[in-house]
């Protein structure tokens, strides 16, 4: 997927998530974006594409004063731990904290905020 066109689709996925989306590189299939949620956290955004398959992630989730609330990545540098989703994994609270991790994508961790952040 190309970055450009994954970024109209995360702006469509955050639509009444965000104050603002901020493209930090858009590079053939790689972008990062930050996203700035309406609770003052935000959403650190890195995926890498190969055609329609995303190769590499990570998400992360820092709270209004910058302090790590949930990561997702999909980085095989835990291989050590024996998680059952390997290399899926999410960092929570710190980045010592690593824990099984079913999202793995941005789909899924933004349901994640959306239930447990934004709740109705």
């Amino acid at each position: 997927m190309q970055a450009a066109d994954r970024l109209l689709e995360i702006e469509r996925l955050c639509s009444g998530l965000t104050f603002a989306v901020v493209p930090l590189d858009l590079d053939g299939e790689t972008l990062r974006v930050i996203l700035y949620l309406n609770n003052g956290s935000t959403l650190r955004i890195t995926e890498q594409w190969q055609g329609s398959a995303i190769r590499k992630y990570s998400y992360y989730l820092l709270n209004s004063d910058n302090t790590l609330h949930t990561g997702w990545d999909n980085a095989p540098h835990h291989h050590r731990l024996k998680l059952a989703q390997f290399p899926h994994h999410k960092h929570v609270g710190s980045q010592g904290n690593i824990q099984d991790s079913s999202e793995a994508s941005l789909e899924a961790v933004l349901q994640v905020i959306r239930e447990q952040i934004f709740p109705k």
